[in-house]
Formats: structure tokens, sequence, C-alpha cells
């Protein structure tokens, strides 16, 4: 690429202005350790990078965690998250033509997209994206998430990979997205490189170093993609692979293949705040009470014993732990006999603030929204509604995945298997459709839509009776808008047209039966 591709300040090369770029997005995502060292540490202990880099494997992450409810309230969020946006091996997006589109094309181009809806999941399917996105759903539960998409061989066109927070430092551009970023690798074996990016120039060291030791391992890489567009029209995206200063990789790319997405944000932050961090408080006071009743109840199983001493108590030598003698002075009667320490805590007490704790965590991270297993047996309405409920609480996150994530996932997806050859140009007319999105908690508020409506016609049966409440209906449109609201295959319906026509000769074979029973009628009464 070359140096009119990027504008750069005039005092800088682009060495410098790549390094001072990631050095201020690391900054800026150092500001967040703390707290998402926390989150981590109580909810996904095993995840925790933040402290624990690749030369601590096999340690126990989870040593100061009390209680477990965080834990499992967290596999439950990711568990009904990942369902209700990518379920495993389904369909859980539906291409539909824009409303640029005419509407006497919409029905042939929705079935065109049918076709290639097909052809996308049967590569998506085909790759590692369900185990990804599920590391991904557990980093979006404390805030943000990244997901690389990356283009592989023919036989494997998509290959997906999960960055963690802790090391992931994403830009928001002016757009308001999360349209660039940067990874750093703790340790990364040369040969890797080569692997993961073919075009990389090594520098004299590491070629040294892969010759004497093909396991030869470097530390402190960085890659990234930035977007030119305020400075570029040539290329919107530039793709960076760094160390120690040196430029390795300087690609000019059309897409991004870092997908940052959030599950909500305040204004002038950067990275995403999650359910985690908004049931953090509780989560800590849960963890913290559960320790000192842990605590208390050592203390009452193996009790001090206090006994009788002539030597004098010193409260600052001595220390109070279980299965311990404490020595005392003689009462007046010269005797005491060995006598342990009282109860140090009231059970019922912590046990109650502790059920509460995590009835609250459990509601803040959507954690067990059917109640719980043994609460007496629900109706099938009671827990579709409580479902609904659900999707109605995550309504405003699911907005912004809407914007953030799904419609980038899918575009990126596309423009590999185009690119490849794999999937066809989505165009009419010489002009590219434009994609509308429908995921299951799409599908589902259609269906809610359906409902409205099916008690809005019972309840004009009732007034005006059945025959008089159809003719409020389109014959058409109606069952073309409930199949669009359900997510049914626009493949499997006929056309308007051929409903029209169908429509057509029904009329006309009912005219002829009504013209027929009139005539018998009348041969009947000349008789």
């Amino acid at each position: 690429m070359s140096n009119t591709d990027v504008i750069l300040a005039p005092s800088l090369d682009k060495r410098e202005y790549y390094l001072r770029r990631y050095t201020k997005a690391r900054a800026t995502s150092d500001l967040w350790i703390s707290l998402l060292e926390a989150c981590y540490h109580y909810t996904t202990p095993e995840r925790n990078l933040y402290y624990w880099t690749s030369q601590y494997q096999g340690a126990q992450k989870n040593a100061k965690v009390y209680d477990t409810t965080p834990v499992i309230a967290m596999q439950s969020f990711v568990s009904k998250v990942h369902r209700a946006l990518t379920p495993p091996q389904q369909n859980w997006a539906l291409l539909e033509a824009g409303s640029e589109i005419p509407d006497d094309e919409k029905d042939n181009v929705n079935k065109l997209l049918q076709d290639a809806t097909n052809i996308l999941f049967s590569y998506l399917h085909r790759s590692n994206f369900d185990l990804v996105i599920n590391e991904c759903y557990y980093d979006l539960g404390i805030g943000t998430a990244c997901l690389i998409i990356n283009e592989g061989p023919d036989e494997e066109p998509l290959r997906f990979f999960s960055v963690p927070l802790a090391r992931l430092a994403p830009e928001q551009t002016y757009s308001g997205l999360l349209d660039a970023a940067w990874r750093w690798w703790d340790e990364v074996k040369i040969s890797d490189i080569l692997a993961l990016w073919p075009e990389a120039r090594l520098t004299p060291m590491m070629s040294s170093m892969l010759k004497d030791d093909p396991g030869a391992t470097v530390k402190v890489l960085v890659d990234g993609c930035i977007d030119n567009s305020p400075y570029n029209t040539k290329t919107k995206y530039t793709y960076v692979v760094m160390h120690e200063g040196e430029i390795l990789l300087e690609k000019a790319v059309d897409r991004n293949p870092f997908l940052t997405f959030r599950w909500s944000k305040i204004s002038n932050e950067v990275m995403g705040r999650g359910p985690v961090i908004g049931a953090l408080p509780s989560i800590l006071t849960l963890n913290e009470l559960m320790r000192l009743e842990l605590t208390s109840a050592n203390m009452n199983v193996a009790k001090p014993i206090m006994a009788w001493s002539d030597g004098i108590f010193n409260p600052w030598t001595f220390k109070l732990e279980p299965n311990t003698i404490i020595p005392i002075a003689p009462n007046t009667s010269g005797q005491f006999p060995l006598q342990p320490f009282p109860d140090t805590a009231n059970p019922q007490f912590m046990q109650l603030t502790a059920n509460d704790l995590r009835m609250q965590i459990n509601k803040l991270m959507y954690g067990d929204p059917l109640g719980p297993i043994d609460a007496p047996a629900k109706t099938a309405l009671e827990i579709a509604t409580r479902k609904q409920e659900f999707l109605e609480q995550i309504g405003p996150s699911f907005t912004r995945l809407c914007v953030e994530f799904m419609p980038r996932l899918i575009e990126n997806v596309i423009h590999i298997l185009q690119k490849k050859g794999l999937m066809p140009k989505l165009n009419v007319n010489g002009k590219e459709i434009k994609l509308k999105y429908k995921s299951p908690i799409t599908i589902s508020q259609g269906q809610n839509d359906v409902s409205v409506f099916t008690q809005w016609f019972q309840l004009m049966q009732a007034i005006v009776g059945p025959d008089a409440a159809i003719t409020y209906l389109n014959p058409i449109e109606m069952p073309m808008w409930m199949a669009e609201k359900m997510g049914v295959e626009m493949k499997i319906l006929n056309d308007r047209a051929q409903m029209q026509e169908m429509l057509k000769q029904q009329s006309q074979q009912m005219e002829q039966v009504e013209a027929l029973g009139i005539e018998q009628m009348g041969a009947q009464i000349g008789a």
C-alpha cells in the first residue's frame, strides 16, 4: 500500500501513527481493568485473563468464589441469549427485500433471497461459528464482545475467533460503532504468524529464531484493523500487524474482520456495560456474606476452648482459631472448667439475606425467568407469557445488537462467500438489494402481532357476526402478512398474482354453481 493511501499527520510516519492509535485505545481499555476483572472473577473465573496468562495454565481461578449463584446465572444468561439470537444449527435470520424493491416484484425477490439464505447458513453451520459465538456471549454478558471473521480456503471459507476482553482495545469511530479494534498476544509462535498472515514480513531476528527453533515464540504481538474513511476515499480499512514497533503487515482491506458489539453503553464510554456489571454490587455482597458464614460455621463447629490458667491473658499474642485453647484467669471459686465459646452468628438471618441476594442476581442477569424448578406446575400460557416478558426485558439491548452485531455479521459472511464465488450477487435490475434481517426474537415479536390480530378478529366476529367480520379482511394481503410475521418460508407460498387468479377461478365456480342451482329451482317450479 502506498504512502498516499492513509493521510497521516505531517510529523508522523506510519509506524508512529499506528503505535499512537494502539496506545490510546489500550489506555482507554486499561481504565476498565479493575471493574472487568471483578466481573470475570465472580461470574466466569475460567475466562479471567487479566492476571492469569499462559504461564499459569492449570491454576484454580475460582478459589475465592464462595457462592456459585453468579456463575450459574451467567451460564443461564448465555444459554438464553444464544437460543434467542443465534440458535445452533438453525437459520436464525431471513433475508428480505428492502423498500426500494417494487411491491409487484417482492414475492419473486424474496424467494430468490430464501435460496441465498439457505446457501449462507449451509456454510455457516459447517464452520466453527456455533462454538465461537458461545464464547462471545460470555463477554457480552459483561458488556463487550469481539468476534473475528476470517476468510479461509474454499473447503472452509469461514473461520471465526473470539477475542477476550482482556486482550482487546476497541476504538469508537465517528459512526458511534466500534469500527476499529486492536488485539495483543501475550505469546505467539512465529510459525503461527506465517500461518495466520501469509503476507507478513518477519524481522531478521524472528527469521533467525525460527530457523534455530521451529517452536520459537515472540511476545507482545499486536494486530488491528482501523477505519480510514474519515481520511481516505480509496480504502475503507487498513489491517496492521506489529511487533515491538516494527510493522510486519500493512494491508488495505474492504471489510473489518473485527466485529465488536456491546450489550448497552452510556455516553462518552467506549466499552459496553452488561447485566453482570449491574448485578455486581449484589454479587460482591453475597460472596462476602457467604465467606463470613463459612468462617462463622467453622468457629461454631470447631469452637475455641476457654480453660483455666494462672498465666496472664495477652490479647495481642494469641490467635482466635478453631480447636485452640485460650488461657483465662480462674473465677472467684478458683475453679473454671473447659468451656466452649458461644455461637458467633445467626444462620437464619444469613440464609434469608443470601436468598434475597440470589433472587436479585438471577433477576438482574435473566437467570431464572420461569421461576424455581420446585415451584407449582405452570401452564403453557404462563410459560409463553414469561418468555415474552424476557424478550421485552432485553428489548433495548436487542435493538443495539440489531445494529452492531447481526447485520454486520451477515454482511461479512455474504462478502466472503460472494468473493469466493460460493454465493451469487444479489442484484435486481442492476441494483444491489438492501437486505432486512429477522432473528428469532423478531419472529417472536411478529407472532405476538398475529396473536393481537387473532384477538381482534374474534372480537369482531362476536360483535358483527362471522360473515360480516370476513368482509374486513383482504384475502390476499392477510395470509401474506401472517406468513411474514411468523417467519414462514416464502417459497412454499403462491405469489400474489397466482392467489388473485385462484380467487378469480373460485369466484367463477361459485357463480356457476349458483346459476345452476337457480336453473334447477326454476325447472322444478315449472314442472
